[in-house]
């Protein structure tokens, strides 16, 4: 039940923050921005709440008590308040700040989330890794589509609803008694000076600036698939909910797939089965980008987030058992700082986008995952080639 509640608080916060790629077109529109001054707004959500995580998963990394869950989904919720905005030079200001108040109550549920996930010890970690990180996907699937309804229908003014979603993550957080994980000492497995190979072919205690490297190119990737995709459609003349449809598609691919991908990398090796998932995705996105201009083209976008959010979701669970930094300190960089450093990377793509359309960028984004998966690979092989083989971790010592 404290599974099933964190995923659903993560489904609430990633939901607010897929609102602006979805309704991209009509801010546009409404408001008079270009591209890139519509581009900068998402950046500055992205890169706040991507950029703060790693701060947010040192703060409070004694404290059981959930306190900045709550903090968050109310902050997370500020981006629904848009139709309040005058139509006027002055919009474009204010929607910066409150793309970053929002940012600020996305980045501090995710670090606080993963270490109430870490305190569940009866659920195998890759599993409960990959129902939080599904539910967060879901949100940010479902939120699009939402958003992109409700903006199609009534105006900016069909998001003020969503302003009391908050309210049922925090009564499922106080009703179910959700804590958060203390991590103590440095002799834990997540801190051993070598890695671990098991007969399963599972990797542990590899160095955690290998995985960060290892998600970068792909966290580019996924950011301008993400976040170009309904503006790109539109552009192509798609109606704006279609763009929405599109991002639940590819989000639901990824729900799917990380409970597919969580078992095999059980079985098979988190690392090897990362590696799979990234190469997996490029012929599934290659083959979408040929035929983009066609309605029934949306469905090979499951394929595309069945591997894609799935190969990023092993990838956390490896950060839990990498060794370097602390538990939060890891979490927070894996989830907010691989993104905001492919935010950054993204803003400064945006005058390309305005220059040659979105679908120029679109067309590139298969040689991010191309370059993680080369790259994981050779870890892969070196970690295997260098670790001693043991047999499995004793499972009672990882509960921290």
């Amino acid at each position: 039940m404290q599974l099933s509640a964190l995923a659903s608080v993560h489904f609430l916060i990633d939901m607010f923050a897929s609102i602006l790629p979805a309704i991209l077109p009509a801010i546009l529109k409404e408001f008079s921005l270009s591209l890139s001054r519509g581009g900068l707004v998402m950046a500055a959500m992205y890169i706040t709440c991507n950029g703060v995580q790693p701060l947010a998963g040192r703060m409070r990394s004694g404290k059981r008590q959930p306190l900045l869950l709550h903090l968050g989904l109310i902050l997370g919720a500020a981006i629904c308040l848009l139709g309040v905005l005058p139509r006027a030079d002055a919009a474009f200001s204010l929607m910066l700040l409150l793309a970053v108040v929002s940012g600020v109550g996305i980045a501090i549920v995710h670090p606080e989330g993963l270490r109430a996930v870490h305190r569940l010890k009866r659920i195998q970690p890759g599993i409960s890794t990959a129902v939080f990180m599904a539910g967060g996907f879901l949100g940010y699937a479902g939120g699009g589509a939402i958003s992109a309804y409700l903006v199609a229908r009534f105006g900016f003014r069909g998001l003020y609803p969503l302003v009391l979603c908050p309210l049922i993550g925090i009564a499922m957080v106080i009703l179910l008694r959700v804590r958060l994980a203390v991590e103590h000492g440095a002799g834990t497995p997540n801190q051993t000076r070598t890695a671990r190979k098991s007969k399963s072919g599972r990797i542990d205690g590899l160095p955690f600036w290998l995985i960060m490297v290892m998600a970068m190119p792909a966290a580019i990737s996924t950011t301008v698939l993400a976040t170009l995709l309904p503006t790109a459609l539109n552009e192509l003349g798609f109606e704006l909910t279609f763009g929405g449809l599109s991002m639940m598609v590819f989000g639901l691919g990824g729900a799917v797939g990380s409970f597919v991908w969580a078992a095999l990398g059980r079985s098979r090796g988190e690392l090897r089965c990362s590696v799979a998932a990234l190469l997996l995705v490029i012929p599934f996105l290659v083959v979408y980008l040929a035929w983009i201009e066609h309605r029934a083209a949306v469905w090979i976008l499951f394929g595309a987030g069945f591997c894609s959010v799935s190969a990023y979701i092993l990838m956390i669970t490896l950060s839990r058992y990498a060794r370097g930094l602390t538990l939060g300190q890891r979490m927070g960089l894996i989830v907010g700082g691989t993104w905001a450093f492919a935010y950054l990377v993204f803003t400064a793509l945006l005058r390309v986008a305005e220059q040659f359309g979105s679908d120029v960028l679109l067309k590139f984004s298969p040689l991010g995952y191309l370059a993680s998966g080369l790259f994981g690979l050779a870890v892969m092989v070196k970690a295997r080639n260098s670790a001693p083989k043991t047999a499995p971790l004793d499972q009672s010592a990882t509960k921290t």
